[in-house]
């Protein structure tokens, strides 16, 4: 486990109809910054919100907030420009060559509280056998046969 996961505070776990309600508030306003483009291949949602832990950490937070973040996963064509609007998240590092570790945050996306943390794969990579591997390993559903719990937000 990476050293910064460690040091996650204790979180008070929202009710299921309020993680529902936000979640849909992410996903229709992740599609709408995104969609439509001819360069993406695929949205995924993983993490807190789609395993029933999504919450409000104990002060200080974690990486900066006092709430759980959405996590989108966007598989994309290699000439896909990342948009402008999200900021370079240094922490999101699955893969051992950092060109592919394009995580990306943008605080306060939900309700001026919750923040979005979208990660890029490439078409390139996410054909590759040994990536496929590696981003199973991280928790990223990269194959049909993934065990990770994610949701298909949209698929070309």
């Amino acid at each position: 486990m990476k050293r910064y996961l460690k040091k996650r505070p204790q979180k008070k776990v929202f009710q299921k109809e309020e993680i529902d309600s936000l979640r849909n508030q992410a996903i229709e306003k992740i599609k709408l910054k995104l969609l439509p483009n001819k360069k993406i291949i695929k949205i995924i949602l993983i993490g807190s919100s789609l395993k029933g832990s999504f919450g409000e950490y104990e002060p200080p937070g974690f990486r900066g907030s006092l709430f759980s973040d959405f996590d989108f996963i966007i598989f994309v064509e290699d000439n896909y420009e990342i948009p402008k609007w999200l900021d370079r998240e240094p922490e999101g590092k699955p893969f051992p060559d950092d060109n592919m570790n394009l995580a990306y945050r943008n605080k306060k996306f939900i309700s001026d509280k919750y923040d979005v943390e979208v990660f890029f794969i490439r078409k390139s990579n996410m054909r590759d056998p040994k990536i496929k591997i590696l981003g199973e390993l991280a928790g990223i559903p990269m194959t049909h046969s993934s065990k990770h719990k994610h949701l298909v937000i949209y698929s070309k």
